[in-house]
Formats: C-alpha cells, structure tokens, sequence
C-alpha cells in the first residue's frame, strides 16, 4: 500500500513538473500586438528628444525640427540613417505615431492633420480640425521635419505636452526615437495695470511707460526714449496707437486720433469716440515730453465707475512689432 501511494505522489510531481514548464513558457513569451491594439512603451531615456517650443501671441510662427540634427539618435535607436527611416515609413518596416504618456503605451490614432499630422487640444490630447485644438503637428517627409504650429486665436496662458515617435516595427515597438513636445503660449507683449483718476473734470491718472522699459525694449527693440521720439505724432515716427476691442480683441486700425494726438476719446465700453458724443467717457493721450500715458475723465461722472480700456503700439513698418495695454480706470 505505500509503495502504492509513493508511486501516485511521485507521479503527481512529475507531472505539476511539466505543467509549471509550460506555464513559466507561457507567461515569459512576448504578447504579439494586433493591427487594433496600442503596443506598450519600453520607457528608453535615451531614445528621447525633450523640446521646449514657446508661442508668443501675436507672432505666432511654425516650430521646424529638421530629423537630420538627430541623425545620430535615430542610428543609435534604430540602427538607421534619417534617409532609411523615411524610407521605411512607405515600406512598413518604421512607424509614426502618437505616444500615450499617460497609459504608458503607443496610440496608433488615425491622422487628423492631412496624411502625416494631428490636432492638440489643451491638455494634450489628440483633436479634430473642427474641435477647439490649440496646436498642431505635421511630419513632412520630403524636407524630413517634424512642424509644431498653433491656433491663430489661442490665447497665453496654455502649457502643455504631447509625444510621437518612429519606431522599429515588429511584435512591439521597443526600437524608437521619441520626440516629447512641451508647448506653452506666452504673451509678453501685454501689460496688465490700474490707473485711479482723481476727481474733477478732464483729471487724468498717468500710466509711466518707463515703469515698461523691458517690455518696450523686448517686444519694439527700442529704449523708452526712442520709442517716444518714433511715435507717428512725431514727424517720420512709425510708432502708432490703436485701441484694441475689449469683446474681440481686434485692433481698430481705421480710426483718426480723436483726442491730442497720439489719442483718442473713448465711450464706456472703450470704443472710439468724439469728444461730446453721447456716451464719451475717457481719453487716452501720450505726453511725449514725459512719457506718460495719460487716462482722463470727460466731465460730471460719478465717482466709483470703473472702465476697461485696451491699447496697442505697433509699428506701421513691422506688424510683429507691437506691445499692448489692458487698463482698468477707476474715478475717485
């Protein structure tokens, strides 16, 4: 009888032996990724490409990366030239898609943007045209690079990142290069400020454009005098000022100086006016001699009524020239 038992217990062994074998087998293969499914990301350091790229409203211009400055990068990765790369994206043996950071995996979504690109929203994720994307991506491979570009109404403020890649293809797609995006959208050209107007008619609180060197400096490339002595109320001065829509945001380029030029008198919703219009309720007037940027009060207002305003200096030369003002007025 125990020889019995002892034959069926080493018996058991042998077999729970060759099922643990086929199982260790089992769970050490490599999962086989399907045409519908997102393969994982090997995370790699060194197949990434880390970019910083930084939209200024008003002068937004396409972000160029050329493949070519990572020639050495995409061999190292891949074991190909930029040129083989290209190549293999027509011969299926290289892919390009979006990298889900997020869930650690590849995104195999279909283009967005024409054959080769995608559409951003703010928060990164890929987008369509007719939704509110904020940035957009575009590989072209005759010139071989890679195009971030933004929406013309995106706003300062956004920050945010997305990743594509080339990639080996294969079971996984372990043999990359990585391209991560940081993309924010700044707006160094506004200025931002309050302004009290003491009482009386035609009183004026000032706005001190030194106080704004650096951003005359940055935004105009001139110093706070110069910028004075090119004001087009000066002869042969290119400088003018416009006042920008509250609602819009859209400069009012046909409107004639109204007040002491360069100036302008404005209703309470800060459009353009006359003085003695119905409605008219600042002024706007720089004073060349000091560099201020006077707001004034038309007579018999109320103490305690606030008003946003918006102004611009641009050059008329070079529209990419320009600093702008959001002020709010308060009457004492």
């Amino acid at each position: 009888m125990k020889k019995y038992i002892l034959k069926v217990l080493i018996g058991c062994l042998v077999f729970s032996f060759f099922s643990c074998e086929d199982s260790i087998e089992d769970a050490t293969g490599k999962h086989v990724y399907g045409e519908d499914e997102n393969p994982y990301l090997k995370v790699d350091v060194e197949a990434t490409i880390t970019l910083d790229v930084e939209f200024e409203v008003g002068r937004f211009e396409p972000q160029i990366v050329n493949l070519a400055d990572y020639s050495e990068k995409f061999q190292a990765q891949i074991g190909m030239t930029v040129d083989e790369v290209i190549n293999g994206l027509s011969n299926g043996s290289i892919v390009f898609y979006n990298i889900n950071v997020a869930k650690g995996q590849w995104d195999k979504s279909e283009p967005t943007k024409g054959s080769n690109g995608w559409y951003y929203n703010s928060a990164g994720g890929i987008t369509a045209e007719s939704e509110d994307f904020v940035a957009s991506l575009e590989f072209n491979k005759e010139s071989k690079q890679l195009m971030v570009n933004v929406n013309e109404n995106a706003e300062a403020g956004h920050s945010f990142s997305f990743n594509v890649g080339f990639a080996l293809n294969g079971a996984d797609y372990d043999n990359y290069v990585r391209f991560a995006f940081n993309v924010a959208t700044t707006d160094p050209s506004l200025i931002i400020t309050n302004v009290n107007i003491p009482e009386g008619d035609y009183a004026s609180g000032p706005v001190n454009l030194y106080d704004y060197a650096d951003v005359i400096q940055y935004n105009l490339g001139l110093t706070v005098d110069e910028f004075l002595a090119n004001l087009d109320s000066n002869e042969g001065g290119t400088i003018r000022l416009y006042v920008i829509d509250n609602e819009t945001g859209e400069w009012d380029f046909t409107s004639n100086y109204t007040a002491n030029p360069p100036g302008y008198w404005l209703n309470a919703d800060g459009e353009v006016c006359a003085w003695g219009e119905e409605g008219f309720s600042l002024y706007a007037e720089v004073n060349t001699e000091d560099g201020i940027l006077n707001i004034g009060r038309a007579p018999e207002l109320a103490a305690g009524e606030t008003f946003k305003i918006r102004f611009g200096f641009r050059d008329t030369t070079d529209e990419m020239k320009f600093i702008r003002f959001i002020i709010t007025a308060t009457l004492e």
